[in-house]
Parts: C-alpha cells; structure tokens; sequence
C-alpha cells in the first residue's frame, strides 16, 4: 500500500503492481465505490495480469473511496479528482520513467476523459475507457435529481445506499461533468481504447459509443454486445486491454 498527497493536502493510496523492469505504466481508476474496503481486492487479478506482461500498474483509491482520504462519496469540485490523478501521474513517474496509460473504469473513466480535455501538459501515451460514465441507462429518481439541483443548500445530503452512496453535492458535480466531457471531447488528441459492453444496465455505453466515433482516428471501439458493466473481470477484456497497452512500451 502506497501514498501520496493530493494538491490540498488529502491522502491518498494506491497498489502497485511492479515486474522487475518495467515498459509501460497503467495508472487505473475505478468506478464509484465508496466503501472504504474491497479495492484492493477487487483489481488484484487485473494487477498482477499487468505486471506478469511487463507493465507497471498503480490502482488509486479515489478520493472519498475505499482507504484514501475525503468524505465518504462527496465530491466538492470535480476538478480535484483531477489535481489527484496529476499527483499521482508524478508519483509513478519518480518510480518508472515509462509511458504512461491511463485507464479508466465507469466513473474512473469520466475523470480520465475530462483530465485529458483539461490537462494539455505532460499528455500520456494513451487512455482506455471501460463503459466510461457519460450517462446513467436510468434515469435517477426524482428526489436525487432534485437533491442536486439544490446541493448549494445542502451539499453533504445523502443520496443513495451501499455501493450508490453519493452526496447531493457529488452528485451535482458528475453530472456537471457529463455535461462538460460531452461539450469539450473534441479535445482530446491521444489514442484511445474504448472498451465497452453493451448489456451494462449501468452506463448509457451508446452515449460512449457515439463520443468514441467522434473522435475519429483517435477511438478504437471494443464492443461486446453481451457483456455488462464490470467488464474487466472478464479475461477476454482483459487480455485486450494489454495488447493496446503493448503497442506503447518504452
């Protein structure tokens, strides 16, 4: 288990995942859990798949997420998620001068999509989005909808239970940043994998599937019409999420 600080101060942890001599770096960032156990757990699989191909794989528990620091599933800015995945990038830059690629699983992948719209400076090598989280399949409830419309009243209300605890304020920050990733995408100018199934009762993956296709050359498309939301524990996923991170080995 590994720290560092986020730009105001929050702890942070991650897992690394280190082969002897590393080519890549994969800096991967989950979906919305805000238990504070059962990440660690959950990619460890995927970790060691990494690290047995050569890669180095850092897993970060996102602010508010399983061990790191923040209140439980609240967000104040979305933007700090961003200022976390920074600090982060320069931690594993410090223990392996390699490309980096960035991953990102249902929410993890909206923060990926915006940091890489936002943040033109030190680009990584490339990005892959797991049925990234541009839209909800459902539409909320009424009372959450209502609930983030009035966060600036009362930004801490809970919203949701068990793995959907959410805050009003957070929930009014993700779906500003819907809105933002789906305005500013064109952007983006790095290599993508889109990694998307299309039984997920979660995500809308069309909302995905439709940014992906305009980003033209930049968007590969994986679909798998039968396959649901938590993608990556199945080993055919798996398996071609390291051949697209293979073809940016140092």
């Amino acid at each position: 288990m590994n720290h560092v600080n986020a730009p105001d101060g929050t702890p942070l942890v991650y897992d690394a995942y280190e082969p002897a001599r590393a080519s890549v770096a994969v800096l991967f960032l989950h979906d919305w859990h805000p238990e504070p156990a059962g990440l660690a757990e959950r990619f460890a699989e995927t970790g060691a798949q990494l690290r047995d191909a050569g890669f180095a794989a850092y897993f970060l528990d996102q602010r508010g997420h399983g061990r790191s620091g923040g209140r439980r599933g609240h967000l104040s800015r979305f933007s700090q998620l961003l200022g976390d995945l920074q600090a982060l990038r320069r931690a594993v830059r410090h223990r392996q001068d390699v490309p980096q690629v960035l991953v990102g699983h249902g929410f993890g992948g909206l923060v990926v999509l915006r940091y890489l719209e936002t943040q033109p400076g030190e680009p990584p090598a490339a990005a892959v989005m797991a049925n990234p989280w541009l839209a909800s399949r459902a539409r909320p409830a009424v009372w959450k909808r209502l609930a983030a419309k009035l966060a600036d009243l009362w930004p801490t209300l809970p919203t949701g239970r068990g793995a959907e605890f959410m805050t009003a304020g957070a929930r009014a920050e993700l779906q500003w940043a819907q809105r933002a990733v789906l305005a500013d995408y064109q952007r983006i100018e790095r290599p993508m994998l889109f990694l998307l199934g299309g039984a997920d009762t979660v995500t809308d993956v069309e909302t995905a599937r439709r940014l992906a296709e305009g980003l033209a050359s930049y968007a590969t498309v994986q679909w798998y019409p039968e396959l649901s939301h938590d993608l990556l524990s199945v080993p055919q996923v798996r398996e071609a999420l390291t051949r697209f991170i293979g073809a940016y080995r140092a």
